[in-house]
């Protein structure tokens, strides 16, 4: 066992104990009063004197370091003794409080005086003290803090008054009329004649540019104004589309006749009137709304090309088929309509290829449009099929002009009614009137001869 015993005040310090051997199997190392030690990295190293070589302490021997670790901690071992020699030359060490006291400062004695160097010194060699950093550092964010809380507080106040002063009636007065800016490009027509109409003023206003449709009628925002007996006061106001068509009215149709007056046209000012009703408020449009309507605007600006003359609408690709059936018999066979419906599908695709049939079984007049892909299978269909005959029926076919409607919403009356024969088509395994079936078959085959 060797006589290393950890220090606790000193960090160097000679052994004051006599000679002791220590006898390994390959080296002898004698710690004798020369060998000092110390600390470095956790571990503990020493030496004899000032040129001897740096041993380590591992277990209860001290062991030579290994040579590829010397250097580096020779130098570490070098800059804590040059540390020490610093600090001790302003300190004493006092053997019976057992610690290092600060040199007298009395220049009689010898002894070096504490003073801002002697401080700065102490506190390069043995730390900095953070408590007046720390201390800095808390007044300054709180000042920040204090300097945040104050903006926040002017920002709120600055709100709140501006808030306060829309809604006040000074402000109204002062304000006076609002200019909605790019959100709304009118004018504001004067001097109109008390007679003229809606669509008189409409067309005289759309020769600057075209008129804004309202977004959820659709109408134009042209309006005359009127007074509480319903009677033309002689103004009005006309939004456009474009900005740019405001200026030109302004400049075309300021001081333009109509009707024997002279009109003044300006750009549109805004005032609102009465008390704010948040219940008169319209709702907002959602982005599908808004989708929709910029995009039927811009195609009042959209560049088509001219229809050619022997241009023939969609429409023209069906045809509608007249008196093929009759509510009655509708009435009486509740698979009649499927039947037609396959009969014309089968019979008109002579004619060309079939895209749809659809049977109205509801109409008094038995309408059965089919729908063809062009105009030619169309127009040889109509060809063929007005004036056949069918079960003493004469039949008309015709195109369809693309606007009326064919369906017609039956009754409750009807419907139970036809719930019924439904019913009874069912429990009767789905027979129906064999000779009518026989008839239609015979008189198509006939048809189709002809």
């Amino acid at each position: 066992m060797s006589d290393f015993v950890p220090e606790t005040e000193e960090t160097e310090e000679t052994v004051n104990t006599k000679p002791v051997a220590k006898i390994t199997k390959e080296d002898v190392i004698v710690v004798d009063q020369s060998f000092s030690r110390r600390a470095l990295n956790n571990k503990w190293y020493g030496k004899y004197g000032e040129d001897g070589e740096l041993l380590e302490h591992v277990g209860d021997d001290w062991v030579p370091v290994p040579e590829d670790e010397q250097e580096f901690l020779s130098q570490l071992w070098f800059e804590q003794e040059e540390q020490e020699k610093n600090a001790r030359k302003h300190y004493d060490w006092d053997e019976e409080k057992k610690e290092w006291i600060p040199k007298a400062s009395s220049a009689a004695d010898g002894k070096e005086e504490v003073n801002e160097d002697f401080i700065a010194e102490y506190q390069a060699n043995y730390g900095v003290s953070y408590d007046d950093i720390y201390k800095k550092m808390d007044e300054e964010l709180q000042e920040k803090v204090a300097k945040a809380q104050k903006e926040e507080e002017e920002r709120k106040e600055l709100k709140r008054k501006k808030k306060a002063k829309n809604h006040t009636e000074e402000a109204k007065k002062a304000e006076g009329w609002v200019d909605l800016g790019d959100k709304v490009h009118a004018v504001y027509v004067s001097n109109l004649p008390r007679d003229i109409t809606d669509e008189e003023f409409q067309e005289f206003m759309s020769k600057c540019g075209v008129i804004q449709p309202d977004i959820r009628t659709n109408k134009p925002k042209c309006k005359l104004y009127r007074d509480e007996n319903g009677e033309l006061k002689g103004d009005g106001r006309c939004c456009y589309i474009k900005k740019e068509s405001v200026e030109l009215a302004c400049n075309i149709l300021d001081g333009a006749q109509l009707k024997g007056h002279e009109l003044k046209v300006e750009e549109a000012q805004f005032q609102m009137k009465g008390e704010f009703d948040p219940s008169r408020k319209r709702r907002k449009l959602t982005a599908a709304q808004k989708k929709r309507y910029m995009e039927q605007q811009n195609k009042f600006f959209e560049w088509t090309p001219d229809k050619p003359r022997n241009y023939r609408p969609k429409s023209d690709c069906t045809v509608i088929v007249k008196n093929l059936f009759t509510l009655e018999m509708m009435a009486k066979n509740a698979a009649l309509m499927l039947d037609l419906k396959e009969e014309m599908a089968q019979s008109c695709q002579k004619y060309g290829t079939v895209k749809k049939v659809v049977v109205y079984d509801n109409h008094p007049e038995g309408v059965v449009s089919v729908t063809f892909p062009t105009t030619e299978e169309s127009d040889m269909a109509v060809k063929y099929l007005h004036g056949r005959v069918v079960d003493g029926r004469r039949l008309t076919a015709e195109l369809w002009d693309g606007k009326t409607k064919y369906k017609i919403q039956e009754t409750e009356e009807d419907e139970e009614r036809r719930r019924k024969e439904f019913e009874k088509f069912i429990e009767g395994g789905g027979a129906s009137s064999e000779d009518e079936d026989e008839e239609m078959e015979e008189e198509d085959v006939d048809s189709d001869d002809d």
